[in-house]
């Protein structure tokens, strides 16, 4: 049977290559380019949603629209952490005083 080689683990106290300055200006210029491309791309969604709904005549869909991924979004987490759907029972012979 061969025997496996010895492994040998050396520490040192080298730390890993950091990014150049360059590089690094370079990402925070990209980062603050997507940020401001992400502010004109909302601003231009709803600014169409407000003109497309002003004109058919109908609230806007956006606030409607997040407010359902909302409600969805908490069933779902509901749902994933096991908590049961709450069954509403009324009783007829209790009053219910506020």
């Amino acid at each position: 049977m061969p025997r496996r080689p010895r492994v040998v683990y050396v520490v040192t106290d080298a730390v890993p290559p950091r990014a150049s300055r360059s590089l690094r200006r370079l990402l925070a210029w990209l980062r603050g380019a997507l940020a401001l491309l992400l502010a004109v791309l909302v601003l231009l969604v709803t600014a169409l949603d407000a003109w497309l709904t002003a004109l058919i005549g109908i609230r806007p869909l956006i606030p409607a629209a997040c407010r359902g991924l909302t409600l969805l979004a908490r069933e779902a987490r509901a749902w994933a952490d096991g908590i049961p759907e709450a069954d509403i029972v009324t009783d007829p012979d209790r009053e219910v005083r506020p």
